[in-house]
């Protein structure tokens, strides 16, 4: 039984339960936040920070429709008007508070260009937070 599923389009990982006691207990843990997710990410530049959090709001890309973008004012105006038979409900919804902490791992040379390595733990859980934010 599938407990969870965690970046089903990167590496990835499934976690399975093999009795419905554990399914229940592991449901919880998840529901209740009690599990930390760490991801690591190869970020261009150099990050001077050696730990730090993202705090962007999210919304769905209107203009690149199911993929989330950071939400600005200049985003939402742009929304004003739009007739929700039209675009759909989902585009239209509010957007949502979002949060990202990092640590650096290293900061490297990848073929002459600067890049970090971060360690992410996301705090909210938003879809595709890590992506937008990174």
């Amino acid at each position: 039984m599938v407990v969870h599923r965690l970046g089903m389009a990167t590496s990835g990982l499934v976690v399975f339960a093999r009795t419905n006691a554990a399914l229940r207990g592991m449901n919880a843990l998840f529901r209740t936040r009690k599990v930390t997710r760490k991801y690591e990410a190869l970020v261009c530049g150099k990050i001077e920070q050696d730990a730090g959090s993202i705090d962007l709001p999210l919304m769905r890309d209107y203009e690149n429709p199911p993929f989330m973008r950071v939400s600005t004012d200049e985003h939402q105006r742009a929304l004003i008007g739009l007739d929700v038979d039209e675009v759909g409900k989902k585009l239209l919804e509010s957007p949502k508070d979002s949060l990202t902490k990092f640590e650096v791992v290293s900061r490297e040379d990848l073929g002459g260009s600067d890049v970090t390595r971060l360690l992410l733990t996301s705090i909210t859980g938003r879809t595709h937070q890590l992506n937008v934010h990174c």
